[in-house]
């Protein structure tokens, strides 16, 4: 119970959430210009 709360503690500490943002970002840019090549520059 106690190494549960520890590790709870640890897992919302500020780099550990900024660590799990910035992939979840870098994923979904990723992700977008997977789909969606050269968003940037739209050519009609």
């Amino acid at each position: 119970m106690i190494v549960e709360n520890n590790f709870m503690k640890y897992l919302s500490t500020a780099p550990v959430v900024g660590a799990i943002w910035i992939t979840f970002t870098a994923g979904f840019i990723i992700e977008i210009n997977r789909f969606f090549p050269d968003i940037l520059s739209f050519s009609f």
